[in-house]
């Protein structure tokens, strides 16, 4: 053999036997390294799983759970299964909720025992469900204050992982026949790509992880300040400022429902100029009538409320704020650029739920606090409520160094009236009697029953001349 032959032999024999070489020794390298990644993944993908499925609003329903679980499905291309710690399956990616509902008892599963005991487990097995050998690795979370575990299992089969070490010793056996150093720079570039996809991917959760704490954290934020609100001017108030924080590029308007029952009226809207009208019937929702949200554009069809503007081409929402199985108003919303997304929907109807709840909650306080303050037969305040405003009227007086005066009045033989011609009548008289006072007193004059037939009213500001008249002026239209 020739000098150029050996020169060009002996570093190609080199090369082959190093190519032959880190064949066989990647081959056994990547597939450890690929199955403990595979199984890390997994872990991961469990892991994120439960905390999808803590912003599930409704834990209990089988088509939600098996909905989240077929989107996380999809986005990290692993069998995602939801299980009780009762071993019941809650969801599962590559069911159906009838299939779901029908399937065994999960408890005796060997990576579910283990999760419920380590938080963390993984087992290797024949799947009698789909038919294959699978790769599990189950995560166990307690997701409330109950205690209540939740865990989450990601599955891949066992065939995939086989397939792709398959083809990573195919792509290393053809990369041998053209050397070490193309090898090498496919393996770069190959590890380029993938790496740059995982970043993607990893992107992308982050940023939705990112979106739905951000969402979450306004809303309990919101919640917290309606709970605190006094008035529902006030709740109007927070709510105003939130919304185009918690809805960008959504406008909304939030009607509330008149005691009468016949008529509502928009107490806030945000965003651009609402295209609806400020007050109107409740037979002019769709949503009212229906008893439930109204989508005016969908499934080709476009049915507007009669409350929105003839003009208005876009979608629009209407939801109904229900409480303790009360209307109390009506949660619009719109896009103007665009029709809403379902995403948009969603977080609508929970923003409207969260909302109608704070609303009903101040509702009720003021009615508690009316019903304490107030005598229910004259609607004029009570003693209680008159002893307190007496005492904030003359610490006012004194401060301001002004005047006030304290008129008693007392209904004559109201006693034998009452003998005379009954309950009902003496009842008529004092509510009368109090609609007098309401007619012929100031606005910041206070009157208040002080007992039976007794009267107690409170004038701020007022000369002792300017009382004496307005103590006459009571009098004669009583009489």
């Amino acid at each position: 053999m020739s000098i150029q032959h050996k020169i060009i032999a002996i570093p190609l024999c080199i090369m082959v036997f190093m190519v032959v070489v880190s064949f066989f020794f990647i081959q056994e390298f990547t597939k450890t390294n690929l199955g403990n990644r595979i199984e890390t993944e997994l872990g991961r993908t469990a892991t994120s799983a439960i905390e999808s499925f803590k912003t599930l609003s409704d834990q209990q329903n089988f088509a939600a759970i098996d909905e989240l679980a077929d989107r996380l499905g999809k986005a990290s291309k692993a069998r995602i299964t939801f299980i009780d710690q009762d071993g019941v399956v809650l969801g599962d990616s590559k069911l159906s909720v009838n299939e779901v509902i029908k399937i065994e008892n999960h408890a005796d599963r060997p990576e579910i025992v283990g999760a419920m005991t380590s938080g963390l487990s993984t087992s290797k097995r024949y799947s009698s469900t789909i038919k294959q050998d699978l790769l599990y690795v189950a995560a166990a979370k307690v997701i409330d204050s109950n205690d209540r575990k939740i865990t989450a299992r990601a599955s891949m089969p066992l065939s995939d992982i086989a397939a792709a070490v398959s083809k990573l010793r195919w792509i290393f056996g053809l990369s041998s026949c053209i050397g070490l150093f193309v090898v090498m720079l496919l393996g770069l570039f190959a590890g380029q790509i993938v790496n740059k996809a995982v970043l993607h991917e990893k992107s992308i959760l982050e940023n939705r992880v990112e979106d739905r704490t951000r969402i979450i954290t306004i809303m309990q934020s919101m919640t917290g300040l309606l709970n605190t609100c006094a008035s529902i001017d006030e709740a109007a108030s927070v709510v105003n400022k939130i919304m185009p924080v918690l809805l960008p590029n959504i406008s909304g308007a939030i009607a509330i429902i008149k005691s009468s029952r016949n008529r509502l009226d928009v107490l806030l809207s945000w965003g651009k100029d609402w295209p609806g009208r400020n007050a109107y019937l409740p037979n002019e929702c769709w949503a009212l009538r229906r008893g439930h949200q109204h989508i005016s554009k969908a499934n080709n069809l476009h049915i507007q409320c009669d409350h929105m503007n003839d003009d208005i081409d876009r979608q629009t929402i209407c939801i109904p704020l229900i409480a303790q199985g009360e209307t109390i108003g009506v949660f619009h919303a719109m896009n103007h650029d665009e029709d809403l997304s379902s995403e948009d929907i969603k977080l609508i109807a929970s923003v409207a739920e969260q909302i109608g709840l704070a609303l009903a909650n101040i509702q009720l306080r003021d009615s508690l606090r009316e019903q304490a303050i107030r005598d229910p037969l004259t609607g004029l305040y009570n003693r209680r409520y008159m002893l307190e405003a007496l005492d904030q009227m003359v610490s006012r007086s004194e401060r301001q160094q002004s005047n006030m005066a304290v008129m008693m009045l007392d209904v004559d033989h109201f006693k034998r009236f009452n003998d005379t011609f009954g309950h009902k009548a003496g009842d008529v008289v004092l509510s009368n009697i109090s609609s007098e006072m309401k007619h012929n007193l100031r606005i910041e004059d206070t009157p208040c029953r002080y007992g039976g037939e007794e009267f107690c009213i409170v004038c701020p500001d007022i000369s002792p001349e300017d009382a004496v008249h307005v103590a006459e002026k009571l009098c004669e239209a009583i009489r």
